[in-house]
């Protein structure tokens, strides 16, 4: 894996997170939006071996916790997360792109839940989010999953997921 690429692309992803770019996505008046940085939890735990999705996961946590209100809470839920896929992943498959987007639904919802709860014991005042919130995201965000798919790919064969030191592919093709 390369990993100045990596660390480009979720400085970017964590920039594009909190931008304004992200409100024109937004759905209702409660501003719901994809978690770009779970969609790379996500693809990450299941492209990845089980090392460097460990070090992807919870990198991507520490982005997520600098993109919002509170340190901490996402860097552990993220990577708590990110290595049950990664060791899940040894035992089922998930090359379809519809098992993908019931992992990111999942994910999502698991994730934002231990997030919340170690949010209210750090500063309950920032522990704001509903039930209804948490599903809406997860659920925009495996909707979205479909739609990006291919672009996340393409990113991680440019970061050297699934390829060799000598431009052979791992998976025989």
């Amino acid at each position: 894996m390369k990993w100045w690429r990596f660390t480009f692309l979720v400085i970017l992803v964590a920039v594009l997170q909190t931008s304004a770019v992200m409100n024109l996505l937004s759905l209702t008046d409660m501003r719901i939006k994809p978690d770009i940085l779970l969609i790379l939890l996500v693809y990450f735990a299941i492209s990845c071996d089980s090392y460097n999705a460990v070090i992807t996961s919870f990198a991507l946590g520490f982005a997520a916790d600098i993109a919002g209100m509170v340190l901490g809470p996402h860097i552990i839920s993220y990577g708590i997360i990110g290595m049950a896929i990664a060791h899940i992943r040894n035992v089922v498959l998930l090359k379809d792109t519809w098992q993908q987007a019931l992992t990111i639904l999942i994910t999502g919802i698991v994730i934002q839940v231990i997030a919340l709860i170690l949010t209210y014991f750090k500063a309950s005042d920032f522990a704001r989010t509903g039930a209804f919130e948490i599903f809406a995201v997860a659920t925009y965000s495996a909707i979205l999953w479909f739609l990006i798919k291919w672009l996340i790919s393409t990113a991680g064969k440019w970061m050297g997921i699934g390829v060799h030191r000598f431009g052979t592919r791992t998976d025989g093709r």
